[in-house]
């Protein structure tokens, strides 16, 4: 079962940012970047959820660290979608996608730690 959950959240992770691809969203230097470091942990992930070694576990857990800060950053501070939610504050609209981007990331993390420095 947790096999069946896990390979949904790697749909639910990889969808999005392969229809932003499509679709050409990555237009400036912070959310190409954002593509890459999203395409690294994905991968990381992959290899936790499947049980395949790729890489060395210190490759992984470098793509851990690097990868948890940039996506702080870039939630926090470098991501400003210009979304208006008729009725809440900015600040609102900011905070609810801060907490909603962590919240849905931690599994990821979770995974990619798994992978580096239990697994490999």
């Amino acid at each position: 079962m947790s096999d069946i959950l896990w390979i949904a959240y790697l749909g639910l992770l990889g969808a999005p940012a392969i229809g932003f691809l499509l679709k050409g969203k990555y237009k400036t230097v912070a959310m190409k970047m954002d593509f890459v470091v999203s395409i690294m942990t994905w991968t990381g992930l992959f290899g936790y959820v499947t049980g395949i070694p790729i890489g060395s576990a210190l490759v992984w857990k470098i793509v851990f660290f690097v990868g948890i800060l940039w996506d702080l950053i870039f939630v926090m501070f470098i991501d400003h979608s210009d979304e208006k939610i008729e009725g809440l504050s900015e600040k609102t609209v900011k905070t609810t996608t801060v907490v909603f981007s962590i919240i849905m990331l931690i599994p990821l993390y979770y995974g990619i730690y798994r992978y580096a420095f239990h697994m490999m």
